[in-house]
């Protein structure tokens, strides 16, 4: 897929993406309803993901804000407590790569911590804020609207489930809204790009392994004495890593991410973070699991990068190793024409004290990613 067509679909992406502000209904609601009494009726693991797409909405309303049409200004929102009341499976439908999309019905409502100005929301009878009368979600084809039943949509491949975002359904889960979601998410068979096995390979392709995009570490266990983690295929990428292994978390793929790749998996060791993308779209059955490295970072002395910069080198000496650096904030940025990546060399007093290793996939990092 070209870069034209790539950023043109991002943009559509993101214009129909899952929650945005709080409105008012359009049909002049209520002062106050009752509170919500449903029935969850769940997984654990589904509950977890309905919980995460709540704290997105509530990460929304406290950092981001949003701008309500009775105010002048925007409006941030402290929340103290969040309560699904409904959740329970109502349909299942044919989904990528011979997998299934579950559509739970969901309600939850949302404790502001302090008095809101009045007019913002519409509450419960108990003060709460609750998730059918006051929040925009995107219907089965992208639009935003008001009104209609929440569904949280499960992708289940028969390994893992994962959230790919709330939807709104007016007028009730009917067979033409089912059609039009599915068709939203490109099937059959799948994403926002042609599935030949040209297209494939391409994606493949780009992710090919490259030495100079990657950090060498010892490892007296490795035949060699030494093991290699690096932007691109990660196949047994994580046997040879010699530190601590701290754990790991998953969270759905976004924006161009999601057009190849299902979860984006944050693996921690100590003074080593990697990023890498599973769930590739192009998989089947039959073939081996792709997943490649977007994110490295690294606190770890004895990492070196291709042309030998580890953490505690001097900033004179990265300018000397890449001499096509350039400062940017508190980071000297190594970020080559012709490619997406970049190496972010963060120094404090003259020394470098954090390497990060991005692939921006159509854009370059240039700044950490603080994590």
């Amino acid at each position: 897929m070209n870069k034209i067509k790539v950023l043109a679909l991002l943009f559509l992406l993101l214009l129909a993406s899952g929650c945005g502000a709080a409105s008012p209904d359009t049909d002049t609601p209520p002062d106050s309803v009752p509170v919500s009494i449903g029935v969850v009726d769940a997984s654990e693991d589904v509950v977890r993901w309905a919980q995460y797409e709540i704290e997105q909405l509530i990460r929304m309303l406290e950092e981001s804000g949003f701008l309500p049409t009775a105010e002048p200004e925007t409006v941030f929102v402290e929340i103290a407590e969040s309560q699904i009341t409904n959740l329970q499976l109502e349909k299942e439908l044919p989904f990528h790569q011979n997998g299934t999309l579950r559509l739970y019905a969901l309600d939850f409502r949302l404790q502001p911590a302090a008095t809101i100005p009045e007019g913002i929301f519409v509450l419960d009878e108990e003060g709460w804020i609750p998730s059918a009368h006051n929040f925009r979600y995107a219907d089965a084809n992208g639009v935003e609207c008001e009104s209609g039943q929440l569904y949280l949509l499960i992708s289940d491949d028969g390994a893992t489930l994962s959230s790919i975002g709330i939807r709104r359904a007016q007028g009730g889960l009917t067979d033409a809204w089912c059609t039009d979601l599915q068709a939203y998410f490109g099937y059959p068979p799948g994403v926002w790009f042609d599935h030949s096995p040209e297209a494939l390979q391409s994606i493949m392709d780009y992710w090919a392994w490259d030495e100079e995009w990657s950090f060498t570490m010892p490892n007296e266990d490795w035949y060699d004495g030494d093991w290699s983690v690096g932007l691109g295929y990660a196949h047994e990428w994580g046997l040879g890593i010699p530190y601590e292994f701290l754990g790991w978390e998953d969270a759905p793929a976004q924006d161009l991410v999601a057009l190849s790749f299902s979860t984006v998996r944050k693996r921690s060791y100590e003074g080593l973070t990697v990023i890498t993308l599973d769930g590739f779209y192009g998989n089947t059955e039959e073939g081996i699991e792709f997943a490649p490295i977007q994110y490295i970072a690294c606190t770890q002395p004895d990492c070196a990068t291709a042309r030998g910069i580890s953490v505690g080198d001097s900033a004179q000496a990265v300018r000397e190793a890449y001499p096509e650096v350039y400062p940017n904030e508190d980071c000297l940025v190594y970020a080559p024409e012709g490619t997406n990546r970049s190496i972010l060399f963060v120094v404090r007093d003259g020394v470098v004290v954090q390497i990060d290793m991005a692939d921006g996939l159509d854009g370059q990092y240039t700044a950490p990613a603080g994590i």
